[in-house]
């Protein structure tokens, strides 16, 4: 499963993570004063942490589905792509689709608790990192929880989950 498409999208994100960290462990300090400097690196100090949460809420998803035993993946065909997969709950089953939503939900879940519970407040770079959390949890809630509820009131699985359409797959 972790081969190709899927190892080089396991690379770019920790990349990501590893800039978005590195530059939080030595700017965000800065970001409790005022003026420009502070501003400017506690927005986007704030936004890449907003980032590197939906990255992991991603690879959650895609860690949640294996460890049930999906094998209904398919991997976009670019680095471009923000998604690490589309899902077919037809080739596996309900199990897999709730395991699969779960593991998504508890890495978003766990971010709210490091934003909220462990980021030092007076910070601007909390603050923003704080609102990008709770709006990627809201997202959350709006458009996946529904149809996890739905899925788990209907006992059963739900249609294709697409993320990337077909004809970018026939580009890979």
């Amino acid at each position: 499963m972790m081969d190709g498409i899927f190892r080089k999208l396991a690379l770019r994100d920790a990349i990501v993570l590893a800039l978005v960290t590195t530059a939080w462990l030595i700017v965000a300090p800065f970001t409790g004063g005022t003026g420009p400097f502070a501003d400017l690196f506690g927005v986007l100090l704030g936004i890449g942490f907003g980032i590197s949460v939906f990255l992991l809420h991603e690879w959650g998803h895609l860690l949640g589905g294996l460890a049930a035993g999906s094998r209904a993946f398919r991997a976009p065909a670019t680095l471009r792509s923000i998604y690490l997969f589309s899902y077919d709950v037809k080739k596996d089953g309900r199990g897999t689709f709730l395991a699969m939503s779960f593991g998504g939900f508890a890495v978003t879940g766990a971010a709210l608790v490091v934003a909220y519970g462990m980021l030092p407040a007076e910070l601007l770079a909390t603050r923003v990192a704080r609102g990008s959390v709770a709006f990627l949890a809201s997202l959350t809630v709006l458009l996946e929880f529904p149809l996890v509820l739905v899925s788990l009131v209907r006992h059963q699985s739900l249609p294709t989950v697409e993320v990337f359409a077909e004809e970018e797959q026939a580009r890979g």
